[in-house]
């Protein structure tokens, strides 16, 4: 089940900042400039929510076909984008790099654009004329970093290079804030065609201060072949941070082990150790529909017989707590889901277990027909129902993780889906 995937990221740039020519035009960019440094300087740490909505195009169709939704924690802390899934109470760099692979993902759009044209090393800025964002009329000013100076990474696959970049911004000339930024990718050193990101930014109370923070960010990637990725992301519910918060969004949200629902060490949680080559039968408690739900929402399910081998006895109903990995469709051959379920903690009788486990199988009491229901998993057919036995492809080497392919129009795994998943060893 490999897929491509693009990633961009950002760092700051060591371009030096050159004082712009003295006019009334350049004057406003440098006061706009000072004024987005004061907003970094008095900036304080902040999280907001994070919707990922990624699209595909491919050569010779008109239309951008939906791929998936992710949600996440995003918080800015010590001018670094840091990431965890939503629930957990800690962030780090890397989870980016374990989203779904299947499109698109900038990293650099909720802060790091703001340090990397506004900070102490930026760039030259010229002015280019007018310009206009959501009905309000700015200046525009044009700016280009240099591939020796640039910090602009873009990842394709197991490949990583550095590129060029240029743009502009629209500076509202009364408020002095930033209402857009807008760059392209230059010199790239790898198969891809072009990459750009537009940000559009509005002012955001956090804490006791109003701060001009990143609203929607669209990150735009196409490949050598004309196959093109668009990711559009945004950010709600922001809110200052501190090492005491506890992130929640009005979620009723399962707080994970870790911030990757990794598990902790049982010597640091006094929590039970499940032997390997246990199979639970588990019934899906959450529902879980494409187009409605998004990688990273958690998920329950509960047991749906009694465990009692090893020494351990797990009760019917026992509730175990996961999340959701990975939840995108594809278009070709013919229209398939991919699904990847996490579940990392069992809960019963006011014990705790750590719960490593992968999917081996769905209890199917029957076979149906596309259009019906396949053991809780339900799809429906385009056009006239046909005689078709709807298949599963489980990725069984998937370790700790239920992964699985189902065809069909639409994707709706049902309440009181029966799972089968087998306990796996405890290793790092």
């Amino acid at each position: 089940m490999a897929r491509a995937c693009l990633l961009l990221f950002l760092g700051l740039s060591a371009f030096a900042w050159q004082e712009p020519q003295t006019s009334s035009e350049l004057a406003l960019v440098q006061r706009a400039r000072e004024r987005m440094a004061a907003n970094i300087e008095r900036l304080p740490n902040y999280t907001c929510l994070e919707t990922i909505e990624r699209s595909v195009r491919v050569p010779d169709k008109d239309k951008l076909l939906f791929r998936d939704r992710i949600h996440l924690d995003v918080a800015f802390i010590g001018a670094n984008e840091m990431f965890a899934w939503p629930g957990s109470s800690q962030f780090e760099a890397g989870l980016i790099r374990e989203l779904p692979q299947g499109g698109a993902i900038g990293n650099g759009g909720f802060g790091g654009w703001i340090g990397s044209l506004f900070g102490p090393s930026a760039p030259a800025f010229s002015y280019a004329g007018a310009c206009m964002v959501e009905g309000r009329h700015g200046s525009r000013y044009s700016f280009r970093v240099p591939l020796l100076s640039s910090t602009h990474t873009i990842i394709l696959d197991d490949r990583e290079a550095t590129s060029a970049y240029s743009g502009y911004i629209c500076v509202d000339p009364d408020a002095l804030d930033v209402m857009m930024l807008d760059e392209h990718a230059e010199e790239i050193p790898l198969p891809v065609a072009s990459a750009s990101e537009a940000i559009r930014y509005a002012r955001t109370t956090v804490g006791s201060g109003d701060f001009l923070l990143p609203q929607y960010d669209e990150l735009t990637m196409t490949d050598l072949k004309g196959t093109e990725n668009r990711t559009v992301t945004s950010f709600t519910g922001c809110r200052q941070y501190t090492s005491q918060s506890s992130i929640s969004f009005g979620t009723d949200h399962t707080a994970a082990p870790s911030p990757l629902g990794k598990p902790v060490p049982q010597e640091e949680t006094g929590e039970i150790e499940l032997p390997a080559g246990i199979s639970f039968d588990l019934k899906l408690e959450t529902p879980i529909k494409f187009g409605e739900s998004a990688v990273g929402d958690p998920i329950t399910a509960r047991l749906n017989r009694p465990i009692v081998a090893a020494g351990i006895s797990v009760p019917k109903g026992a509730a175990v707590s996961g999340r959701i990995r990975a939840l995108e469709q594809y278009y070709e051959p013919r229209k398939t889901f991919v699904v990847s379920l996490e579940f990392f903690s069992l809960t019963f009788e006011g014990k705790r277990a750590l719960f490593r486990a992968r999917l081996i199988g769905p209890r199917l009491e029957e076979r149906t027909h596309l259009g019906e229901t396949l053991g809780g998993f339900a799809t429906e057919a385009a056009g006239p129902a046909r005689s078709e036995i709807v298949g599963l492809d489980i990725d069984t080497s998937a370790p700790r993780f239920g992964v699985f392919r189902i065809p069909g129009e639409r994707l709706n795994l049902e309440r009181g889906l029966h799972m089968i998943w087998e306990t796996q060893d405890a290793k790092p």
